[in-house]
């Protein structure tokens, strides 16, 4: 007949994690086990009892009476098939039971014959072993009720004791743990210089403390180690905090509450501290106040910190409102707004907009030249902030918040640590529409002075054409050419005076005939102030200079008597309006008509683009009619 096989729950995988958690495999002797172990030996009166723990592959002996091994191979476990054992295992003869009659322990030494066992069982159900007792002879009867029933009980007594160790066990390592926690707490206080506990038992009105919040209290360590009364720390606390603390405590007391305040002390010696409690208060379960733990931390470094940044943001703030442009301070890389000045507000047309960070920058509503509005990353503040560079400009046009709109120049800087890194950005707003303006102006003006020089290069290369091609000689071209430029200045003259691109024909006539007034009296000039263009101004100045200049050498006044009426006037309406210009020479020398006509003669004819010229050589004068439209003579070309 075969061996019967060993029970499966020898390998069951809950059994060895509720045999190992037990932590007693291969520990040293303890006397409680081998205390159980001599019981068991005298109450069922055998030579061998055994405390017997089945691994995976061993039987191991926490504790053994008459068995001089402490573990043996499975193959000599007889406490194995106690596993399976609903109760109490007995075999009264080894030798003849199928499971145990080969087993080395009883083909040989130490020779055993009878085992009894009784499973060890823990809370879980699970059988980690037996407490057994074993004979060197057969015992056909087995056990006694009474011996069996006592195999039992110490059976549970070893669970008993196998689980006292282990809480025992469980609590030297918390006590450990906490011990170490304490020291590390303790260390911690201790090391931070400004960091204080307290733990007060109100109903013993004893408040515990650790040494730095003693010191912080002015009350000595010893005392608030050892427990002190709740007046010994108030007395530390400023007179004028006093009152306002005790009612935040109060009231913590009332609710149950939390307590967190920053308040001053007062030390004996006249030191003043600033601290922040935080505490809370924990009620009984009747609602009265049981406990009030908490700690307190020395903040007096930050608030003397606070004080000096409140004076140094006074005064940047001081001197912010004195510069004539608008400043605006942001931190990084957030690129929250911090300040703005009041100059800021009035070039932009409302306060400082405090955005929390720089995606909030398309509340600022401006736009670049090309009339696409600016992105809120585009801002030079944001680009700063962002990294993206150390310096920034934008030029852009704002609008206010009623709608009207005004240039802007955004000039940005960063704000860096001793180590180079940008930690904010300071940004100038200044106004610069004027200047924009100015700018439009000083095109308008270019184009029209290179427009104007075109113009006039043209007429100058003709009248010296002609000039040229009509004197009869080298000085007298000289001396014409020279007389008719210094016309020409003239006119620009005027035009220079005049409403922007015109001349007034007042200005124009007196300054062009005063080159011909040899006395006063010479020239009777009337009409309107009428404004006309800069080509018809150039040209009405030459014209004027030819009739002066057959005047002083052939007509009126070429004699001390002679004079010149000229007038000017507007007639016709709308599209058929017209100016006309008479020329009437007077006591002068009687006149002829020319025999030959030169240059002067052929530009005193052709007049004024689009207009009339009539001459008329009377004997007792020449008289001129010049008629032109009046949308010719006011046309800016």
């Amino acid at each position: 007949m075969p061996k019967p096989a060993l029970p499966s729950l020898l390998r069951d995988p809950v059994r060895l994690e509720a045999l190992a958690a037990t932590g007693i495999l291969d520990t040293p002797p303890e006397a409680e086990f081998d205390d159980i172990a001599q019981l068991a030996a005298l109450v069922c009166n055998t030579p061998v009892a055994l405390v017997s723990l089945v691994a995976e592959d061993r039987q191991w002996f926490k504790a053994q009476v008459g068995f001089p091994l402490c573990e043996t191979a499975l193959n000599a476990s007889v406490c194995a098939y106690t596993l399976a054992a609903p109760d109490l295992l007995t075999i009264p003869d080894l030798t003849v039971d199928p499971r145990t009659r080969d087993n080395p322990l009883v083909t040989g030494e130490p020779f055993i014959r009878f085992y009894a066992g009784a499973p060890l069982r823990d809370a879980d159900g699970q059988v980690l072993g037996s407490l057994c007792v074993i004979d060197h002879e057969p015992r056909p009867g087995g056990l006694t009720d009474r011996q069996a029933d006592a195999l039992r009980r110490l059976a549970r007594q070893v669970m008993t004791v196998m689980r006292e160790r282990r809480l025992n066990a469980e609590m030297r390592t918390t006590r450990d743990a906490l011990r170490t926690s304490q020291e590390r707490l303790a260390f911690a206080f201790a090391a931070s210089g400004s960091l204080g506990w307290w733990d007060w038992d109100i109903p013993a009105n004893r408040l515990y403390a650790g040494e730095q919040f003693a010191r912080m209290y002015g009350v000595d360590p010893k005392e608030a180690a050892k427990g002190a009364p709740l007046a010994a720390f108030v007395d530390g606390i400023h007179p004028d905090d006093r009152s306002w603390v005790g009612e935040r405590i109060q009231n913590a007391l009332d609710t149950g509450g939390e307590f967190s305040e920053e308040y001053r002390l007062l030390r004996a010696d006249g030191t003043l501290t600033w601290v922040y409690a935080r505490g809370r208060c924990f009620l009984d379960d009747d609602g009265r106040p049981l406990r009030y733990p908490g700690v307190a931390v020395d903040i007096t470094a930050r608030k003397l910190a606070d004080a000096a940044r409140a004076v140094g943001e006074a005064r940047l703030k001081s001197i912010m409102e004195t510069v004539p442009v608008g400043i605006l301070l942001a931190e990084a890389p957030s690129g929250r707004i911090l300040m703005g000045n009041q100059r800021l507000a009035e070039i932009l047309g409302h306060d400082t907009l405090y955005a929390p960070s720089s995606d909030a920058y398309g509340a600022f509503v401006a736009f670049h030249e090309d009339g696409r509005r600016v992105e809120g990353h585009e801002y030079p503040l944001a680009r700063i902030t962002a990294g993206e560079c150390k310096r920034a400009a934008l030029e852009v046009l704002y609008q206010r918040p009623g709608g009207a709109r005004c240039w802007i120049m955004i000039t940005g800087e960063a704000v860096e640590d001793e180590r180079g890194s940008t930690v904010g950005a300071v940004c100038a707003v200044s106004d610069i529409d004027d200047r924009k303006a100015a700018e439009a102006s000083q095109d308008i003006l270019n184009r029209e002075l290179s427009h104007r020089l075109k113009n006039t290069l043209a007429m100058v290369q003709s009248i010296a054409t002609q000039t040229l091609r009509n004197a009869a000689s080298l000085p007298a071209a000289q001396e014409a050419l020279a007389a008719r430029l210094v016309v020409l200045g003239k006119a620009h003259d005027v035009l220079l005076l005049g409403h922007s691109e015109t001349a007034n024909v007042r200005d124009l006539v007196r300054g062009t005939l005063a080159l011909h007034e040899d006395k006063a009296g010479r020239f009777h000039v009337s009409g309107p102030n009428l404004f006309i263009g800069p080509s018809a101004a150039l040209m009405l100045g030459l014209v004027l200079h030819e009739l002066a200049t057959n005047a002083t050498k052939y007509g009126a006044l070429s004699t001390a008597a002679g004079r010149v009426d000229l007038d000017w006037s507007v007639t016709g309406d709308g599209e058929d309006a017209e100016f006309r210009l008479d020329w009437r020479e007077r006591d002068g020398p009687p006149v002829a008509p020319p025999d030959r006509r030169g240059f002067g003669s052929r530009l005193i004819e052709r007049g004024m683009g689009g207009g009339r010229v009539a001459i008329d050589y009377r004997v007792e004068g020449v008289s001129c009619v010049v008629n032109v439209p009046m949308e010719s003579l006011q046309s800016r070309a």
